[in-house]
């Protein structure tokens, strides 16, 4: 049984990418985004953020995003700043550019990600695909879909039961129920520890301070888009066409047929879209429930718990995952030191096994990762094998596993 890590490292293996640009990471996250065609595109929101520097005193928004700044460390700021007015019970007008700019990071953050997976399905993925049986797992903190789309190719995975947890409904041309997975399906498990550029869940609201969802469903209900071939209603009809399975332009599908939240007692909803003369009006329709991606953004206090228990679900998928195999392959996960959920996911794995796993490294710099699993997880030498090179198209993995 085996269970494979990806990391950042997997993501930028892929190399296919008809915009000819990686996965970008923290530092040239903008930097990478400018040279995507949705960069230009005036439905591709940025005033939220742009406003948010400007009022913390950057005179230059647009510059100052292009200065090689880490984009996590900035999307946390923005979180601590909106969480400060919260709690110092500030009106929302006060921390509403905090807001805006916070749900604008996630919408970038996916709508380059799908430009960037737009393209032929991932070599070095298809091979990783290859390698797994209906017994094995991949435990990803990416939100790309590069090994979903590989998997659905290259073996019986499905994502209307692949996640490990169950979504609502599937958008394939259209929601649709989730399907069951048939009988004798081969194929491995794909867990997703952060979400993914393709689940979909209500649009993220304050209410009174507290974080909500605009459904009234479970905050754990998961929605799945796979494919479209028809324009969808989306937010102001602004549907994109010209994308993969698993890929969708900047606004993904509204949710139909699911209840919105009620306003409170006394309260009515209303709803306001100013129309400007630079952004075209969209000609999809526009009915339904306005969605957004269901990923936990890089910041510092992740919010897990706003999906119910979701996450922990996942989580503890994972952790049996690693807790029951017997060979673990980590692909260019560097175990980031501020991110100490995925540290404590990997002890208490470990604590659990009374058997010790091969365990093996795939890194152009993987001294770190390496000291790690001897010092803190116990893995002696004869167990760990470390290969210091970068995964892509041309590393033969099922050479060396």
């Amino acid at each position: 049984m085996r269970t494979f890590l990806l990391g950042a490292g997997a993501s930028k293996s892929y190399g296919q990418s008809p915009s000819n640009q990686r996965m970008p990471v923290a530092k040239d996250f903008f930097p990478t985004f400018d040279k995507l065609q949705i960069s230009a595109n005036p439905w591709a929101l940025q005033e939220g953020l742009l406003g948010y520097l400007a009022k913390t005193g950057i005179s230059d928004p647009n510059g100052y995003l292009r200065t090689g700044i880490d984009i996590e460390e900035l999307h946390s700021q923005i979180e601590s700043d909106r969480n400060k007015a919260i709690a110092e019970g500030r009106e929302f007008i006060d921390y509403m550019s905090e807001q805006r700019a916070y749900i604008e990071l996630i919408f970038i953050f996916a709508s380059a990600i799908n430009e960037i997976q737009n393209g032929p399905v991932s070599e070095p993925h298809r091979e990783i695909a290859n390698l797994l049986s209906t017994e094995d797992t991949v435990i990803t903190f990416n939100w790309d879909t590069l090994m979903d789309r590989a998997l659905s190719v290259e073996t019986g995975w499905n994502v209307n039961w692949g996640y490990g947890v169950r979504p609502r409904s599937v958008f394939a041309d259209g929601w649709k129920p989730t399907k069951d997975k048939p009988k004798d399906t081969d194929a491995p498990a794909l867990l997703k520890l952060h979400g993914s550029t393709n689940w979909i869940t209500g649009y993220a609201l304050l209410d009174e301070g507290q974080h909500v969802l605009s459904h009234d469903l479970d905050p754990d209900t998961l929605h799945i888009f796979e494919q479209t071939n028809e324009p969808y209603a989306c937010f102001a009809g602004r549907y994109m066409a010209g994308y993969e399975p698993y890929s969708y332009g900047y606004y993904p599908p509204n949710l139909t047929d699911v209840p919105g939240r009620a306003a409170p007692d006394g309260r009515v909803i209303v709803s306001a879209r100013p129309k400007v003369p630079w952004r075209e009006e969209g000609s999809a329709p526009r009915n339904g429930l306005v969605s957004m991606p269901l990923i936990i953004p890089p910041v510092k206090h992740k919010t897990y718990e706003m999906f119910g228990s979701l996450f922990a679900n996942l989580w503890s998928s994972a952790e049996d995952a690693l807790a029951e195999a017997d060979e673990i392959v980590v692909i260019g996960y560097s175990f980031p030191r501020t991110d100490m959920q995925s540290n404590l996911l990997f002890q208490n794995a470990f604590l659990r096994r009374s058997s010790m796993p091969l365990v093996t490294i795939i890194d152009p710099a993987p001294q770190y990762v390496a000291d790690k699993f001897r010092n803190e997880f116990g893995i002696n030498g004869d167990n760990l094998r470390v290969f210091k090179d970068y995964f892509s198209e041309d590393f033969d993995l099922a050479s060396v596993l």
